[in-house]
């Protein structure tokens, strides 16, 4: 037992009342604490007791380790905890000191630790009650610009040959009009390719890889990419990225950013992150 705790890069532990009591479980998780070995906690509980905590050893063991709460067994539950502890595993491990990439700057950790605690969306009606921004459901699809491009020169080709008459009066042309905004929406955007978040820059080609999402107001491409940010300071997502940073452009205003001055990308996310670090 003693040589498979020490050989590990990690020790994930999921807490019960059975594991507490049993001797076994408590030898393995004291000799990897007492050997440095990088601990994940994992809370199951118990379903007969949903107060349960642990106590005794497994509490001193475990104390100030931050907890992967699995007490709700649900299937969305269960998957979204299993991507975090994946997520967790892989950030605790730390390969052999010659193998390590230089450490992040410090305030990479900060900008992460904000994106954390983001974690909730409030509701539009009631702002006082939010829900996980975990249980957003956010719908992709993509549309390749190549492909766009060309549906709207035939639409432009179309407008050009099938106008009615101008000297036509007005009421004549309204039911054109409609028909043209519903026929250009349908033809632009009813073939769509549904895509994974995970996926969106797979058929970027270029080194500097851009994607533009598109919605009405309201649809949300805000709560989208606040969504993607918390999942990459989980590192569950993106993981490939140093850095991940959300600039809202209705904060790049002239009175933010008076004209007259570049501003470089570090000076916008200085202002946005650090106002008060001068």
């Amino acid at each position: 037992m003693a040589d498979g705790v020490q050989n590990a890069a990690v020790i994930c532990c999921f807490m019960t009342p059975d594991y507490q009591i049993s001797e076994n479980c408590e030898k393995e998780l004291q000799c990897a604490a007492d050997s440095k070995i990088r601990i994940i906690p994992c809370m199951l509980g118990d379903q007969n007791n949903t107060e349960w905590k642990p106590s005794g050893w497994l509490k001193l063991v475990t104390a100030g380790l931050n907890y992967v709460k699995i007490r709700d067994h649900s299937d969305l539950n269960i998957r979204l905890k299993a991507k975090e502890l994946i997520g967790r595993i892989k950030n605790q491990y730390l390969p052999p000191a010659e193998e390590r990439a230089p450490a992040p700057p410090k305030f990479f950790e900060s900008i992460r630790e904000k994106y954390l605690r983001e974690n909730r969306i409030k509701r539009i009606v009631n702002e006082e009650k939010s829900f996980p921004i975990e249980q957003s459901y956010i719908n992709l699809a993509m549309i390749e610009t190549k492909e766009q491009q060309e549906k709207e020169k035939k639409l432009k080709e179309q407008d050009k040959h099938g106008r009615p008459d101008r000297e036509n009066d007005q009421d004549n042309r309204r039911p054109y009009q409609h028909n043209e905004i519903l026929g250009t929406y349908e033809e632009i955007y009813g073939t769509k390719t549904s895509i994974n978040v995970e996926e969106i820059f797979q058929k970027c080609k270029g080194a500097n890889k851009k994607v533009l999402v598109l919605g009405r107001a309201g649809i949300g491409k805000s709560t989208f990419c606040q969504y993607v940010t918390y999942r990459w300071a989980k590192h569950d997502l993106w993981s490939e990225y140093e850095l991940l940073v959300l600039i809202h452009l209705r904060k790049l205003t002239v009175s933010r950013y008076p004209q007259g001055k570049e501003y470089s990308p570090s000076d916008i996310m200085k202002k946005e992150y650090f106002p008060y670090d001068d």
